[in-house]
């Protein structure tokens, strides 16, 4: 019986020992900023996605590549997938805001134009007002330090603006179920009030 229990504890201690030990994720060193300056700008930590500053709706999106990309290129990219990221938040908010459920829109002459309108991004007025880049060593999911670029576009457009294109995309010339699009007129209306200033 002793035996046994020593060969047990020396199996356990065994396994112990060989058992690889977790990876110890540290958090990231900023090692390289846009214009050589000290810190990210609030606007670029995401904390805020969508947010009103006088007449304008500004918008951030952020992306992360690896280290070897070129900052340049990151920044473009983001400033691309903005406007389809800033439309798809608008979709998401404006459907909960109104508590619009899409199986029963869908078919809709005003759910299928104003998600049309948002899906192939045919607002105008945006325009990019900011771009940042930052290089960071970062740990990867085995805990080993990486090199990663992190960037950001803000867009602006005009409120009343992006509150026009959204009420013309609702009212098609086509009829349709009126409650429908009362429901979203609404919905845009609350979402829009809702942006934080």
């Amino acid at each position: 019986m002793k035996l046994f229990f020593a060969a047990a504890i020396t199996a356990f201690l065994f396994s112990c020992a060989t058992t690889p030990s977790r990876p110890e994720f540290q958090t990231a060193k900023v090692i390289e900023r846009i214009g050589s300056i000290d810190e990210t700008p609030k606007w670029a930590s995401g904390q805020k996605v969508l947010w009103q500053e006088g007449a304008d709706l500004l918008f951030v999106h952020s992306m992360t590549m690896s280290g070897d990309s070129r900052p340049e290129a990151c920044m473009k990219a983001a400033a691309l997938d903005a406007k389809t990221e800033m439309l798809r938040y608008i979709k998401e908010n404006i459907t909960s805001a109104g508590q619009v459920n899409e199986t029963d829109a869908a078919t809709d002459p005003a759910y299928e134009s104003l998600t049309a309108f948002l899906a192939q991004g045919n607002v105008s007025g945006s325009a990019v007002k900011e771009r940042y880049w930052e290089k960071a060593e970062v740990s990867d999911a085995s805990g080993d330090r990486v090199l990663k670029v992190r960037c950001a576009a803000m867009l602006a457009i005009k409120k009343s603006e992006i509150e026009r294109q959204l009420r013309e995309a609702t009212n098609p010339k086509a009829k349709g179920n009126p409650e429908i699009r009362e429901t979203l007129l609404n919905a845009q209306k609350s979402f829009l009030e809702g942006v934080a200033k």
